[in-house]
């Protein structure tokens, strides 16, 4: 029945309509339910929003945390670059013949004050790396010689050190993207508390919609073949889960429901769900 599939189960059976490209396909291919799909989306989304939470970060946390660490991978690097690229191009200078003391000291000024605590920066927080290369933003503003300098001194793909310092800079700015991102994600996910009576709406939800996608399968002249694809998974599932209910000992009385417990009472509306599979046309 149902009425008695968990949380984990609903969402498990409509995640191939949302989720998989060739299930999602089939189901707007039959007229009499497509229109229903993003009845179907939402109902997914809500059922995935009270799934029992388990140990660890949200599926979304843990993209935006590999999200962070790529950035800040590139980060490190590029700060790196700009830091040796002024260091080599001061052994350049200091290799000429005669050398270019000249620009060499330029170099010895300018390093200071892009690294004034050297390449300790990339052992940083994300968030003090975000401040750090909004730092070295204002500081090409306010002394524009400094951008003149780097300019002048060439990197990767026909660019200067001056590119690959903006590239750094834009690297902090998304990193302080992310971070926000982050703080708001947590926040989000630490004062919405998963309730009955959210549970209680999101399997409401779940009934309704899986029940007029049954009802209007029962309506439909598609292949016979196309919609036991759509509805075959959750009429069986529907049918294990009345089994397991109907396993308790006798006289034993149904526990109350908890977060992603199925229903102990008959209130939702079953609808067209339990009804047996419509016969295949000869």
């Amino acid at each position: 029945m149902l009425k008695h599939l968990m949380i984990e189960e609903m969402v498990a059976l409509l995640s191939p309509w949302v989720e998989s490209a060739q299930r999602k396909r089939l189901f707007l291919s039959i007229p009499e339910i497509a229109g229903l799909h993003p009845k179907v989306v939402a109902t997914h989304e809500a059922v995935l929003a009270v799934r029992p939470s388990k140990a660890g970060p949200s599926g979304e946390m843990i993209a935006l945390n590999d999200e962070l660490a790529r950035v800040d991978e590139r980060h490190d690097h590029l700060a790196r670059a700009v830091c040796w690229g002024i260091d080599a191009h001061r052994a350049h200078c200091l290799g000429e013949d005669p050398p270019d003391r000249e620009r060499a000291a330029m170099c010895d000024q300018v390093q200071p004050r892009l690294f004034p605590n050297g390449l300790t920066i990339v052992k940083a927080s994300p968030t003090a790396e975000a401040g750090n290369t909004a730092r070295v933003a204002r500081l090409l503003v306010e002394e524009p010689s400094i951008g003149g300098f780097l300019k002048g001194i060439p990197a990767r793909g026909k660019t200067t050190l001056l590119r690959t310092t903006q590239r750094w800079i834009e690297a902090g700015k998304e990193l302080l993207a992310i971070e926000q991102r982050r703080n708001e994600l947590a926040a989000q996910e630490k004062t919405a508390p998963v309730t009955r009576a959210t549970v209680a709406a999101a399997r409401s939800q779940w009934f309704r919609v899986v029940s007029a996608v049954l009802s209007n399968l029962e309506l439909s002249d598609a292949p016979i073949e196309a919609i036991e694809m759509i509805r075959g998974p959750v009429l069986k599932a529907s049918e294990r889960a009345g089994k397991r209910y109907g396993a308790a000992p006798a006289g034993e009385a149904p526990r109350p429901e908890a977060p992603g417990e199925p229903a102990a009472d008959g209130n939702e509306d079953e609808g067209e769900g339990t009804r047996a599979p419509r016969a295949a046309s000869s």
